[in-house]
């Protein structure tokens, strides 16, 4: 158990990455890369999260900066490099990073200060320009209507490229994935309850192996530099090894006080996948190549089951019984 609760703690604590591609309203496209060129493709990840470039010649391509500083730099032989002194590098850390959070060294018209940030010719980073700049809604914005429009500017080889961007606000997202999950994982709960401790654990296992399988696709389908949510995948997983304790002592316990204990464990670890990503049962567009519905079909059955596994072991805690000798 104690191992159990260390990888609670473990899996609880923040990421190094304070803003990684989150559920949002809004998908930004590329309009238009003037003039055209073969040295580079880009693409937005996340909707409207992240810009991505990658170079495909062997030459040097420099984005610049808010304040037309150099900020990114890929090199001819695929390193990327990124100036520290550049205020667009400390304000790109978080979606709406301000001057407030600039350390005293940074000084745009002083000298860059490279550092290696990749060296396979792509990168991904927050730019303000790609996105709307403010938590709420643009006053009478309507779903379909253009937010934004804005330039990102690009020298190749030190010839002047500009990328125009264009961002949208979506259509809200349909309640019933979410309400058809609360449903399904009610009468599953309900089910377990009434049935007893294996019936529980079956539905909370159905619901963590579901939640790890979309967790898992959700962390893989933006880029590593983005710094995806490790709990995307560590919650369910912390769940379905709780479950397979239970599974494997039952039959070695005197009473029932350790198989609640990891029930309450599981559901814990269910409910807290459903908190970290309840933004996206009301956000329009989610950073996952899973189908966005049974996403928000599982986020919803993750919340009501896990509450459900967590009560059952909490009360089973309060009331052990007694079940048979541990064998030898």
């Amino acid at each position: 158990m104690s191992v159990l609760v260390w990888m609670l703690l473990v899996a609880a604590a923040p990421t190094a990455w304070a803003d990684a591609a989150g559920p949002t309203d809004y998908r930004t496209d590329i309009v238009s890369i003037e003039p055209a060129t073969q040295a580079f493709t880009v693409e937005m990840i996340g909707g409207d999260a992240f810009m991505r470039l990658e170079q495909l010649e062997p030459v040097e391509i420099v984005i610049v900066g808010y304040r037309g500083e150099d900020y990114l730099r890929f090199d001819a032989d695929g390193t990327v490099v990124e100036n520290r002194r550049s205020p667009s590098t400390w304000l790109n850390e978080e979606r709406y990073g301000t001057d407030e959070t600039l350390p005293a060294f940074v000084d745009y018209e002083a000298p860059p200060q490279w550092r290696r940030v990749a060296d396979n010719g792509r990168y991904a980073w927050h730019d303000h320009r790609s996105h709307w700049m403010n938590p709420q809604q643009p006053p009478g914005a309507n779903p379909g209507d253009q937010v934004l429009e804005a330039t990102v500017p690009v020298r190749v080889d030190g010839q002047e490229i500009t990328i125009t961007v264009a961002s949208y606000l979506l259509d809200e997202p349909p309640v019933w994935p979410g309400a058809l999950g609360a449903i399904l994982a009610a009468g599953l709960g309900a089910l377990g309850l009434k049935g007893g401790r294996v019936a529980l654990t079956a539905a909370v296992l159905v619901v963590a192996g579901l939640a790890l399988v979309l967790g898992s696709v959700a962390y893989r389908s933006v880029p590593p530099e983005t710094q995806p949510e490790r709990l995307l995948w560590l919650l369910p997983l912390l769940a379905l090894i709780a479950l397979l304790i239970v599974t494997v002592v039952r039959n070695r316990l005197a009473t029932t006080v350790y198989l609640d204990g990891l029930g309450v464990v599981a559901g814990a670890g269910l409910m807290a996948w459903g908190v970290i990503r309840f933004d996206a049962l009301s956000r329009s567009l989610i950073p996952s190549d899973a189908p966005a519905n049974l996403d928000r079909l599982a986020i919803a059955a993750a919340l009501v089951v896990g509450a459900a596994s967590a009560i059952r072991g909490f009360w089973g805690l309060a009331r052990p019984e007694r079940l048979m000798e541990p064998t030898v």
